[in-house]
């Protein structure tokens, strides 16, 4: 079984609101806080970030240990993370376990919606985020159990795996503000040197930063950099 990091600045597992019908934690969550993690340990310290926002956010852990580890580099009171689900329940449970770590709603604010859509305001008002995050839907399905409200949308990722990243990919350039970062979550079927060939035409520098092996299958980490 995958160990979750236990530092005292990220989310803690026996504090994370659970529903049957959201996704837990599990290996893509904790390759993604780590990636994070060390992010906070070197330059987002240094460039305090002011927006951050994490797609899809299920159980919350990663939008909660995004913030915590904002708190814990002395940034709680410059970096806003917002989380947003397209699962009411997941909403609920994000927010609880914000909740639950003491995290208030200015700290980490959540939102329902589809993808960058519920933060169209706080994107507006920032002039774009400095961090997205998302963990996708990333496993190949048939395209109809794509696009449910339950806990399939939380990996029900079409031809690919890729029918909803795949719907995000455009906008992500635009979402960002200059020096801004793109992670994401990607499964070696969602063909990372495509995702990453598709960001590279929309001008962001592209690298696969941390990877491992689940179910015997490969994650990644995408990091995708917008420029000044």
């Amino acid at each position: 079984p995958a160990m979750a990091p236990s530092p005292s600045n990220l989310a803690s597992m026996a504090k994370i609101a659970t529903h049957e019908s959201v996704y837990p934690p599990a290996e893509d969550s904790f390759l993604l806080v780590d990636a994070l993690a060390a992010l906070w340990d070197d330059e987002l310290a240094r460039s305090r970030p002011k927006l951050c926002i994490e797609l899809g956010t299920g159980s919350g852990y990663i939008a909660c240990s995004n913030a915590l580890l904002a708190r814990a580099h002395g940034c709680g009171d410059v970096t806003r993370t917002r989380a947003s689900d397209i699962n009411p329940d997941a909403v609920a449970a994000c927010r609880a376990t914000c909740e639950a770590h003491g995290l208030s709603g200015t700290e980490c604010a959540t939102a329902l919606g589809d993808l960058l859509e519920p933060h169209a305001d706080a994107l507006a008002d920032a002039g774009g985020c400095d961090v997205l995050v998302f963990n996708p839907p990333y496993v190949v399905t048939p395209s109809e159990e794509v696009g449910g409200r339950g806990i399939e949308a939380s990996w029900a990722g079409g031809a690919r795996g890729r029918e909803v990243l795949d719907r995000l990919l455009p906008s992500v350039r635009s979402a960002l503000a200059p020096r801004g970062m793109f992670l994401c979550i990607l499964l070696a079927q969602n063909e990372p040197e495509e995702v990453m060939e598709i960001m590279r035409r929309d001008g962001l520098r592209c690298s696969l930063v941390s990877s491992c092996n689940a179910d015997e299958e490969a994650l990644f980490v995408l990091r995708c950099d917008r420029d000044a």
